[in-house]
């Protein structure tokens, strides 16, 4: 019996629960899930499987061999001494292996999990090439689910892709990525609105990081626990996310530093790595790292900007990268202080992604106009002009609002600002929805005004 609940994943398991009935009356199901270290695959599996007739084996980076005993010896773990004896001695090779898995799951519905694929494709060459035979010759009636799992997106993508040896065969495939904010919450119900926000900026949403996160600790206690003392699950953990991805050649983690640091247009990043950046831009961008932005609603053409997609890298590249050596060293409380201006700026960042997401809800429940696209802008040219928030219906500016990650609630300057900017958004309205978002709102005078204004409360805990 695992011990610590699953928590949300509600989509996944009842995917996951629809692939085993269909499997369970005869007409087997291939499964392939997928996503970055510390997402929770593993976990995730683990719950569904508990209660099923089922094999749950974790690839490691041994020899085809060794892997191929182990496999055997997990058959007998899960299934008990009478499948065990007919496996034993272990298997010549991944499709006897298969094979012989398959013939059990004619008898009585069962799901095989090979956890980290990626790892037996390295040691068995053409290992997809080995499920996709066996998976097209199965016999009918066979009661099976095999689910393939992995953390090296690139590896599973390619299987799955065009010319991959996997192409058309599954009958789910499931990207899982890291929670979003909402998800994360539950992991840390004791902590206020704003103190979840800056757990969230330093964890993002890895569940292992989240359960980490000890809630009867202040903010700063965490970090220098988990990020400011060598050893650190925050201070660690990002270079094996990060290697399980990318090669060690082509100046990765130069980009990536370099965005850390602040660095965001092409030729900035460029610039600060040293080297041409387009296609580990590409690379980075289509595995999930970066995201490229445009304003909202900007012309062909417009110059984009290129953002750490997770908030954890983020905070590591952002703060903790350049400073691991010290850290290790025994200096973490030194950088803590030294760093505190690059954590608060960070902190800034999260929360503006933050709202922009609560915006988007307001427009999902009916609160706001259901044709308003949220986003964030900035001018291409002339006057330099930035909006938080911008919201656009057809090609009209309808709602404007800034996010500030500031102890003092919002006041009539800010309000003032935030009027100006309506010079310079496209096509305004006559009357848009102005938006202020603060940690602790606004003050009344800006709500006498006309403005709409948000808490932290709001944006973590609200619709």
């Amino acid at each position: 019996m695992l011990e610590d609940p699953l928590l949300n994943r509600t989509e996944e398991t009842a995917r996951l629960t629809a692939a085993w009935s269909a499997g369970s009356t005869g007409r087997p199901q291939l499964a392939v899930l997928w996503g970055r270290r510390r997402v929770g695959k593993t976990f995730l599996l683990s719950h569904f499987v508990e209660s099923k007739r089922s094999v749950f084996f974790a690839a490691t980076r041994q020899a085809e061999g060794v892997e191929l005993r182990r496999f055997a010896d997990a058959i007998r773990r899960d299934l008990g001494d009478r499948a065990g004896d007919l496996a034993a001695g272990g298997f010549p090779n991944w499709e006897v292996a298969l094979r012989f898995v398959a013939t059990l799951a004619e008898e009585a519905p069962l799901a095989i999990v090979l956890d980290e694929v990626p790892y037996l494709a390295r040691s068995s060459p053409g290992f997809a090439s080995i499920v996709q035979s066996v998976w097209d010759h199965l016999r009918q009636g066979t009661k099976l689910l095999l689910i393939l799992t992995g953390s090296a997106v690139g590896i599973i993508e390619e299987m799955l892709g065009s010319g991959g040896a996997l192409r058309g065969r599954p009958a789910l495939q499931m990207r899982l990525d890291p929670l979003d904010p909402k998800q994360a919450r539950l992991f840390l119900p004791k902590l206020t609105s704003a103190t979840f926000c800056e757990a969230y900026a330093a964890c993002g949403g890895y569940p292992l990081h989240l359960k980490s996160w000890d809630q009867n600790l202040s903010t700063l206690r965490n970090l220098r626990r988990l990020a400011f003392t060598a050893g650190g699950l925050l201070l660690e953990d990002a270079a094996g996310i990060l290697s399980e991805e990318l090669p060690d050649k082509g100046g990765y983690l130069r980009i990536l530093g370099a965005l850390g640091r602040g660095r965001t247009r092409h030729s900035e990043i460029s610039g600060e790595a040293e080297q041409r950046v387009d296609h580990p831009l590409d690379v980075l961008i289509r595995s999930g790292f970066l995201r490229k932005n445009l304003p909202l609603g900007a012309p062909k053409g417009a110059r984009p900007t290129y953002a750490l997609n997770d908030p954890y890298l983020a905070f590591w590249f952002g703060v903790l990268y350049a400073e691991r050596t010290l850290i290790e060293g025994g200096q973490g409380r030194a950088v803590e202080k030294r760093t505190a201006p690059l954590w608060q700026s960070h902190l800034g960042r999260t929360f503006e992604e933050l709202v922009r997401g609560h915006a988007q809800r307001l427009v999902g429940s009916g609160a706001w106009p259901q044709d308003l696209i949220v986003g964030r802008w900035w001018s291409q040219r002339g006057v330099d002009c930035e909006v938080d928030v911008l919201g656009l219906q057809g090609k009209r500016t309808a709602l404007v609002g800034e996010a500030r990650w500031q102890k003092a609630p919002l006041g009539s300057r800010d309000l003032a600002n935030l009027r100006v900017k309506l010079s310079h958004v496209p096509h305004p309205i006559a009357e848009p929805i102005l938006t202020l978002w603060g940690r602790s709102g606004g003050s009344d005078a800006i709500k006498r005004a006309g403005a709409t204004v948000f808490d932290v409360t709001d944006v973590v805990d609200g619709v």
